[in-house]
């Protein structure tokens, strides 16, 4: 398994916080199961002072017992990361061809991370993505003269010079959906979400994008950005449908996961599976989520299972391929 971060930083910051090379070393020497699978990391990371900080720190973790002897650590020093990709990583993973990879993008502006990168990353069938999108970074240089080759590289087209005649919301709503349909449509990501990163007085930083060929990693990234603490003072919505606003709160708004399910549904027949796949895919809702919401539905006599088990609980919904008949319309809350 391999774990890439593209601009890894000192791995410890000076207020002591944990930089993202240490969370992930520490990840996994806490992870709960007997993982047989042998171990890369790569952090690549160009400013030299930087670099004598990251392998410090990582030599700590060694001391400390955090690291075990089969894991193995490149650091890709005083490189950038698209030249360390193509000089090194890029080979690594074609060797390693079937091998899971996850890959952090976690830039300090636009450059460096052109779309062809993106594109070769979701070659792989088991490469998943988490990519910063530096929103106001992005926007505030836009028109100045000497980045077009820049962001022409970024988006993988031309198309962002579209945003010069928009201007706040439908601006922000436009650079947003367009590199988000060009890591579906040129980089060849089935699975893409968005997820916007809200500030204390909910203000949009940037944005994370996720991508992925697996709906099992979709379902699973979906999960952890749910469990974020609020009380951290970090908040997500979801942004991949920017008409869908959706908070990642400790409890989910199920009236609207209500309403999505009743648009999508109403008057039709669907399996179980049916739902989730729409819930994955088309809401920002996971798979724990729309099961109380059909509860509710069978309760309220909006739902009603076609030729269930004998010993079917009511409520309950076991076998993706049960048929549900839903009704309409659905009481209007």
């Amino acid at each position: 398994m391999l774990y890439v971060d593209g601009f890894a930083g000192p791995g410890r910051y000076s207020g002591g916080e944990d930089g993202s090379p240490i969370v992930a070393l520490k990840a996994l020497a806490a992870h709960g199961h007997k993982l047989q699978s042998a171990f890369e990391f790569h952090f690549v990371e160009r400013d030299r002072r930087t670099v004598d900080a990251l392998t410090a720190n990582i030599e700590v973790l060694r001391e400390q017992g955090f690291v075990s002897p089969s894991t193995s650590i490149t650091v890709h020093a005083r490189k950038s990361f698209e030249d360390a990709y193509d000089q090194a990583i890029a080979p690594r993973l074609a060797q390693l061809a079937g091998a899971p990879a996850f890959v952090l993008v976690d830039p300090f502006g636009w450059t460096g991370i052109p779309m062809r990168i993106m594109a070769d990353l979701m070659k792989r069938p088991s490469t998943e993505l988490l990519l910063n999108f530096m929103f106001e970074e992005i926007n505030r240089f836009l028109s100045h003269k000497d980045q077009p080759e820049n962001f022409d590289a970024l988006f993988g087209c031309p198309d962002w010079r579209k945003a010069d005649e928009l201007s706040g919301y439908v601006r922000k709503s436009f650079l947003h959906d367009l590199y988000r349909d060009q890591l579906k449509s040129v980089a060849g990501a089935r699975y893409v979400r968005s997820f916007e990163m809200l500030n204390d007085r909910g203000a949009s930083d940037y944005f994370l994008f996720f991508a992925t060929q697996s709906l099992l990693g979709l379902r699973k990234m979906k999960e952890a950005m749910w469990r974020i603490d609020p009380a951290g003072g970090v908040r997500f919505s979801d942004a991949t449908n920017f008409n869908q606003h959706v908070l990642f709160e400790p409890k989910p708004d199920a009236r609207l996961l209500r309403r999505l399910i009743e648009a999508q549904f109403s008057d039709k027949r669907a399996t179980v599976r049916d739902v989730e796949l729409f819930v994955l895919e088309d809401t920002a809702y996971h798979g724990g989520h729309y099961k109380k919401v059909l509860r509710e539905m069978e309760g309220a006599s909006y739902l009603t299972p076609v030729n269930p088990p004998l010993k079917r609980r009511k409520g309950s919904y076991p076998d993706p391929d049960l048929i549900l008949d839903f009704a309409r319309p659905y009481p209007t809350l």
